[in-house]
């Protein structure tokens, strides 16, 4: 009988690639205001998440002959994502950091000068207050917005996983 692989080990494994593949995703959303194009590949990246999460899991429970449990693949999802945002995490700080310092700042201009013309949110508290934070600097750095992100796509990896595991435990027979 051959040993079973360790959910855990196997989620370090795939966190790398899928880190990789976070990572893209957020480095193409933090230049997507300078490269239109890049923001459509975002969007079919996040839409296809999904699969990619599917695909792991079911590489791991053929992997273990159709013996994984519902708690192990979701687990090694859980993990994956938790493994694949540390890595996004640090691209996404060493890029907000070293690529585009001032890329919360952008942002924000960006959106007060939008709602700014538009009549109904022109003199709006929200306006005002988005205005005030950019003048006193209270945005949140790059390390709080990392850290912000990571809890973020943890958290929903985590209802992600659950969905996509039990897809990936259909029979072994069905479909490879």
């Amino acid at each position: 009988m051959e040993e079973r692989i360790n959910p855990y080990r196997r989620a370090a494994e795939n966190g790398i690639p899928f880190g990789a593949y976070l990572s893209a995703m957020a480095v193409g959303s933090i230049f997507a205001d300078r490269m239109p194009l890049l923001a459509l590949a975002v969007l079919v990246m996040m839409v296809a998440t999904p699969v990619v999460v599917y695909r792991f899991q079911r590489r791991y429970f053929i992997d273990e002959q159709g013996f994984t449990e519902f708690a192990a693949l979701w687990m090694m999802g859980i993990m994956m994502f938790v493994f694949g945002s540390l890595i996004a995490g640090l691209v996404t700080y060493l890029t907000a950091t070293m690529a585009r310092p001032d890329f919360i700042y952008d942002q924000a201009n960006q959106v007060i000068a939008t709602y700014s013309q538009m009549p109904e949110f022109k003199d709006s508290e929200m306006v005002s207050v988005l205005q005030k934070m950019v003048d006193e600097g209270m945005l949140p750095s790059p390390i709080e917005t990392v850290f912000n992100m990571f809890w973020a796509m943890t958290f929903g990896g985590a209802i992600l996983s659950a969905v996509t595991a039990l897809v990936a435990q259909r029979r072994i027979n069905s479909i490879r």
